[in-house]
């Protein structure tokens, strides 16, 4: 073997090659480890490990893989040559060595060699570039997005789709405002899972602007911008590449993802929180996730994502790092929905943030947009009290019909006005008419949610026409058919009791209809 070793030394270093020689394959593997050469010439028989066992460490190790390896061998048999190439050899060269030929291929792998090495770069170099122009791109979307609500948010003093912008003047503050503000900067785990258009999305919006106003450095993820038609491994970039731009680590998220390939994706996106965020950014961090019930349409399960942020909730007792990360989750789910698995722990960490609705006394901007609309002072509170006569504070309803207020006063009309009848007529129009019942977007939502619960249907109209029929029904966060009636936001639960949520709901969806849908879909009350 050093016969061997004097040979190939002999014959490349008058060509120009700077040789490094290793007695066995242990040495080998130090010296490419600290020199990381070209083209390495490996033996197949060494002392110690051989040479196939050599090329499958190097391959496995993200520094050196890329190397091109020639076994050296006397043996020709096709099962070693194919084994070799298995375990990652580019070639062979047989013994006893011809000079030409150990220089033709030694140049040819090294040529090749160089040019993966520069195209690898030019595809980093491509992979930034295009990182920097999506950046852009979203900085300018963003900058055009707030640019239209604002000038929307200075012409209407209503807000009834969307996320409303943190400083809008209609915002009505709640508990659940001061809630979240506390648990994040306590550093606690938070989650907001409630019915649509309850204004999740704007409650995120105003404490992620208030907790960066702290110091505190935070990213909103809205899983709905992902897409769903993707694989794991695109949405868990599509997640780091926004954790990216928000905290203004896009580069170094990039980097990290794409030289640790060896790790899963959800390995590799929580070691990039860990690695990147934790050591770029001192402070506290809070990663904002919205929409969660999107990956219940996802074409893989999503449980490995949320076992890993309760990880990240167990490792503070070890990793004093994780003490300053903090999630906070939203969307339209229950706790037990978040992991499916059973063989995994549910989700059971973090404090539950309560989103109810408006209360009244607190709807002090709902007041100034009225009166920006031309209603006299005197005459507002009669038509917010009627207001929440119908909608007993229910975000979107109530922002609806306020509008619909709004719009229905003519600059310069001073004309008595009716508050009672004003606001029914209205009610009645926008929400109660068979076309308002098939057209708005709320009560779509509410309905489809009923009759396109996981549930059994039968049971669970039976326990929304007792509840609607103000039969004593108890709350139970254990019952999938109650946790079901929540999310649909059609109950309210009051004193450990559940109530219909208010007026709109239950003359839209009364005994009348439950009966209609019973006999269209073929089903009989629960006990018949």
């Amino acid at each position: 073997m050093a016969e061997n070793r004097e040979v190939l030394t002999q014959t490349l270093e008058p060509a120009g090659y700077k040789i490094s020689a290793a007695p066995d394959g242990e040495i080998a593997l130090k010296i490419v480890s600290k020199s990381a050469p070209d083209l390495i010439l490996c033996d197949l028989l060494m002392p110690g490990i051989n040479g196939f066992e050599v090329c499958r460490r190097l391959k496995a190790n993200e520094e050196t893989a890329s190397i091109p390896v020639i076994f050296i061998t006397a043996n020709s048999e096709m099962e070693s040559v194919l084994h070799g190439f298995e375990v990652g050899a580019v070639d062979f060269i047989s013994k006893p060595f011809k000079t030409q030929e150990v220089l033709v291929r030694a140049e040819t792998h090294l040529k090749v060699h160089r040019m993966s090495r520069e195209l690898a770069k030019q595809n980093r170099e491509l992979t930034e570039l295009n990182a920097k122009l999506r950046a852009e791109m979203s900085r300018r979307q963003q900058a055009e997005q707030s640019l239209a609500v604002a000038v929307e948010g200075q012409h209407d003093p209503f807000h009834t789709s969307g996320t409303l912008r943190h400083d809008a003047h209609c915002y009505v503050e709640r508990e659940a405002d001061r809630d979240l503000m506390d648990g994040l900067l306590k550093g606690e785990f938070c989650y907001v899972l409630t019915s649509r258009q309850m204004g999740k999305s704007s409650l995120m919006a105003r404490a992620a602007n208030r907790l960066g106003q702290q110091g505190v450095h935070v990213a909103t993820i809205d899983l709905t911008a992902l897409g769903q038609n993707l694989t794991l491994e695109q949405w868990y970039d599509g997640l780091l590449s926004r954790i990216g731009r928000r905290l203004g680590l896009e580069d170094e998220l990039d980097d990290y993802w794409l030289r640790h390939t060896r790790l899963n994706p959800v390995q590799r996106f929580f070691s990039a929180i860990r690695e990147i965020v934790l050591e770029k950014r001192d402070g506290s961090v809070v990663l904002f996730v919205d929409e969660l019930d999107v990956v219940r349409s996802l074409p893989f399960s999503t449980d490995e994502f949320f076992g890993a942020i309760r990880e990240c909730y167990n490792r503070r007792t070890e990793d004093d790092a994780f003490n300053r990360l903090t999630f906070c989750l939203l969307g339209v789910a229950t706790p037990s929905e978040l992991m499916t698995d059973s063989r995994m722990t549910p989700f059971n960490i973090g404090r539950r943030v309560q989103l109810e609705d408006f209360r009244f006394d607190d709807s002090k901007p709902l007041r100034r947009g009225l009166e920006q609309a031309g209603f006299e002072s005197s005459q507002t509170e009669a038509l917010l009290e009627r207001v929440f006569h119908w909608t007993l504070g229910h975000p979107y309803l109530t922002q609806r019909l306020c509008r619909a207020l709004a719009d229905s006063r003519k600059p310069g009309d001073g004309s008595p006005l009716d508050p009672v009848g004003h606001v029914d007529e209205l009610c009645q129009r926008i929400f109660l008419s068979p076309r308002a019942v098939e057209r708005d977007d709320n009560l779509i939502f509410v309905r489809e949610r009923l009759l396109r619960s996981a549930v059994e249907i039968e049971e669970l109209l039976g326990v929304y026409e007792k509840i609607a029929a103000s039969e004593p029904v108890t709350d139970d966060e254990e019952n999938p058919v109650i946790n079901q009636l929540h999310l649909s936001g059609i109950i309210r639960c009051e004193n450990g009791r559940l109530h219909s949520r208010n007026r709109i709901y239950e003359t839209v969806f009364n005994r009348e209809w439950i009966e209609t849908k019973r006999v269209q879909m073929g089903l009989r009350r629960v006990g018949e």
